[in-house]
């Protein structure tokens, strides 16, 4: 029989990224690319929300748990944004369906998850 003692679990275990996508319009169109702009790097929580098969494909929602001071802090994160992390091995990625903070400290997005891969690169 295990038993694990709950003084070994972290509130927020892993680390995502919130970003966003933009293209230099200003540059020759041969010369435009996507660049990628971090809004946010964070100490999260990650649990699935639901999934469904979809056509023969499961799509997966995940909720998101931050940490954040409501007295001192404003949420720069907006449906849209877009979000990634690694979880136990996992790539959770997605965009931002939802943001909802909390008065107990913290907020929570709920992404929609758009590639999930098994392995690091």
């Amino acid at each position: 029989m295990a038993y694990f003692s709950n003084n070994d679990i972290e509130d927020y275990p892993f680390c995502g990224e919130f970003y966003t996508t933009t293209i230099d319009t200003t540059k020759q169109l041969d010369e435009q690319t996507e660049t990628e702009v971090l809004k946010l790097r964070t100490k999260c929580d990650i649990t699935e929300a639901s999934h469904a098969r979809v056509n023969g494909f499961i799509k997966a929602m995940y909720s998101v748990f931050v940490p954040f001071c409501p007295n001192c802090e404003s949420i720069t994160i907006n449906r849209g944004d877009l979000f990634r992390a690694w979880m136990y091995g996992l790539l959770v990625k997605g965009k931002v369906e939802g943001v909802f903070p909390s008065t107990l400290g913290g907020f929570v997005c709920y992404v929609q998850a758009d590639e999930i891969a098994n392995q690091q690169n």
